[in-house]
């Protein structure tokens, strides 16, 4: 039985791979194993729902797969894009669908959901997460948070448990999946070491952070800050006035002179926040523009995961008024 076809394997993928056909048949080679569709000379092609799924796939994948991301840039808010009928076509042609999963890419489900319907393997990388740790993952509002990526160490737990559904699907490689992964481990501790650095010069009561939404709960428990947001986990919510005046009260009491925008979220509340701040004769301003839900562009340091949590990690050290102290990104 062609187990490759009919297995599906549900994992959070953030970016979607072009120009994928659908999952091929295996045979037994000389050995009498059955090998997978990895194992010959073409590359498994992989599609990525974001581009920061696509960074995970890409670190423990590398040369083996081929990999495109359906959401792959700084500006495309995973919360709220919906996938064009050219995006189904990619899903449908590829021979595995990755995806990062806990409700971030909401208006997927449905197109995944037809996906698994039609034998085509889907893998959702924060699935260790809720099966193994479960206690790590913050809630709120009865919500599990999807942006667990910046708690470093669990995005790398999702990378040994990635390494493990590709040597599945390749077992061909399994030995270089299974490296890859340890080596990103190594990196996530690495980033998080250079980013404790680079922020220890932020004293205890300057430590609040002031974002545009709920993207940064993982971040604050990983390096000791205070998170208040603007909007809620996803940038579907509205926020009110009283919002506005709540988060307002807190920076004048507190005297903090920096907040942050996001790459992928408009700035119009930040702006807002601003502007009732100067109301109240409180000088406010942007401490810098932060990744939450995606990476940077191709061709920066920033377009992978530990270099866009090094570029925040600079921002908000200058923003908040440490001094950063030069560690370069891993």
């Amino acid at each position: 039985m062609n187990t490759y076809r009919t297995r599906s394997i549900i994992v959070l993928t953030l970016t979607a791979a072009m120009g994928i056909t659908a999952p091929g048949c295996s045979s037994p080679d000389s050995t009498g194993s059955t090998a997978g569709p990895g194992a010959g000379k073409e590359k498994l092609r992989v599609s990525c729902t974001t581009d920061i799924v696509k960074d995970l796939v890409q670190q423990i994948g590398g040369k083996h797969l081929a990999i495109t991301a359906i959401m792959d840039g700084p500006a495309i808010d995973p919360h709220l894009y919906t996938p064009s009928p050219q995006d189904i076509n990619i899903l449908t042609d590829s021979d595995v669908v990755i995806y990062s999963g806990l409700h971030l890419e909401a208006q997927f489900e449905d197109a995944l959901e037809s996906l698994r319907h039609r034998g085509i393997p889907t893998i959702k990388v924060t699935d260790v997460l809720e099966k193994e740790f479960s206690d790590q993952l913050l809630q709120a509002n009865g919500v599990v948070d999807p942006h667990v990526w910046f708690d470093l160490e669990l995005w790398g737990q999702c990378g040994i448990w990635l390494a493990e559904q590709l040597a599945e699907f390749d077992a061909a490689h399994a030995s270089d999946y299974r490296a890859a992964a340890v080596e990103f481990q190594q990196l996530m501790k690495t980033t998080r070491e250079n980013g404790e650095t680079a922020l220890s010069g932020i004293p205890e009561e300057r430590r609040i952070l002031i974002t545009a939404h709920d993207a940064f709960q993982y971040f604050a428990r990983t390096f000791n800050f205070r998170v208040e947001a603007i909007q809620g986990l996803s940038t579907e919510s509205e926020p009110g006035l009283k919002r506005i005046n709540e988060l307002s009260d807190v920076l004048v009491e507190m005297k903090i002179s920096a907040i942050f925008t996001e790459q992928s979220v408009s700035d119009r509340n930040i702006l807002a926040l601003i502007s009732e701040c100067e109301s109240h004769g409180h000088e406010l301003t942007v401490g810098g523009i932060l990744y939450s839900d995606t990476a940077g562009p191709a061709g920066t340091a920033e377009e992978t995961l530990a270099g866009a949590v090094m570029h925040n990690i600079r921002e908000i050290a200058k923003g908040l008024g440490a001094q950063p102290s030069g560690q370069e990104t891993p």
